[in-house]
């Protein structure tokens, strides 16, 4: 305990070198950009739907109904394209630490920890979301995985629904966020003031004057690391069933990561050493990353400004977009049509029993407690054929 006092009395004396290829602002701000449209996005989502604008209450042959579809549908995919892009390049940029790992200082290790943590969040709240819209969009089984195809009938688990392409990739960044923070808790456990590459850092914006160091900060990153793992298992497997929980869950680690990240880095800019000490040169990576946030940002434009011309031309009219029409909007209502009566393929391999099922979502009811019944739960009257002798 004496050796512990004496290392966190001392003043941090060599930070390390600049390294705007991994804190740089062009990282962090194609970081936390696409976390909060992945959260705002969500939040306007779920709170339609607790509100009744997608309480799924519509005649399946209603303008609100085709309104309602439309909107879980846009909100689905712009989710979707924006998890995909940061799952790829938060995968990207751990690898990048992992491979600089004995070089790399304390400092960019906690800062690379508080950044791709926002990942984290946007995948918890886009997979649930998903899971969420699956549902109500009431999208029928889809083409078979065929990466995996050959293997689905030995190994049971590739066959499940929390086994799609986008799940395993969440499960790829889940093990790999727990390797960083273990590399980060051992370059925390050999905290020196003066040791290479830098083994410390100032804290004094995000902890007391006389913080013992590493104790404190070790607590911060296995109590952080644990919340979202545990929230980013959650969105995987309970689904549209506990949306709300782990929306609100993931909701508040953004604040926590976003001011320790913020304040982190103000608070040793001006102690790095090189020709890269103040971090804002704008290399490569940097460049990348913001050019794939204005990707999920021109996603967010394209497919809201398609929602908003759907729904001004669909309540205008009163009634639904003829099937004949050349445009864009008569495409997209047709799709859902298809998507309803089983005639379209959707994205992934869940089935609406088998998603429903999982979730524990209730069934729905119309405004006087009638059942309201999806396309499969309706029939016709067989022809009868006639008997061959």
């Amino acid at each position: 305990m004496s050796n512990l006092s004496s290392r966190a009395s001392q003043e941090c004396i060599y930070v390390g070198e600049g390294r705007s290829d991994l804190v740089g602002i062009g990282i962090i701000v194609s970081f936390v950009g696409q976390a909060t449209i992945s959260l705002c996005l969500a939040l306007w989502a779920f709170f339609f739907s607790k509100s009744g604008s997608m309480d799924g209450h519509h005649h399946p042959d209603s303008v609100e109904f085709e309104i309602e579809q439309k909107r879980l549908e846009c909100v689905s995919d712009i989710l979707m394209v924006g998890n995909d892009i940061q799952i790829v390049i938060g995968t990207s940029y751990m690898i990048s630490v992992f491979s600089s790992a004995s070089t790399v200082s304390t400092y960019h290790l906690h800062l690379a920890f508080d950044i791709v943590s926002f990942v984290g969040v946007s995948s918890a709240a886009a997979l649930v979301c998903w899971t969420y819209c699956t549902l109500r969009l009431h999208q029928p089984s889809s083409r078979p995985d065929y990466a995996s195809h050959l293997l689905t009938r030995h190994i049971a688990c590739l066959r499940s629904i929390h086994f799609t392409p986008r799940h395993r990739g969440t499960y790829l960044f889940a093990a790999m966020y727990l390797v960083l923070t273990i590399l980060l808790g051992l370059s925390l456990d050999a905290w020196q003031p003066d040791a290479p590459p830098g083994r410390c850092y100032f804290a004094h914006l995000v902890t007391s004057p006389h913080a013992n160091h590493p104790a404190e900060d070790n607590i911060y990153v296995a109590f952080t690391a644990v919340w979202m793992l545990l929230v980013m298992l959650a969105a995987a497997f309970s689904g549209a069933r506990w949306r709300h929980t782990i929306l609100a869950l993931a909701f508040l680690q953004f604040p926590v990561h976003l001011y320790m990240a913020l304040a982190l880095r103000a608070a040793n800019q001006g102690h790095l050493v090189g020709d890269d000490a103040r971090e804002n040169q704008w290399d490569f990576g940097q460049t990348t990353a913001v050019v794939l946030l204005a990707m999920a940002a021109r996603e967010l434009f394209d497919k809201g400004t398609e929602f908003y011309f759907f729904e001004r031309d669909l309540r205008k009219r009163g009634v639904l977009l003829p099937t004949n029409s050349g445009n864009s909007h008569g495409s997209s209502s047709r799709r859902m049509k298809k998507r309803r009566d089983g005639r379209d393929d959707g994205e992934y391999g869940h089935s609406h029993q088998e998603l429903r099922g999982s979730s524990g979502m209730e069934e729905e009811t119309g405004h006087h407690g009638q059942t309201v019944r999806t396309h499969d739960e309706r029939s016709t009257t067989p022809l009868a054929m006639p008997t061959v002798r």
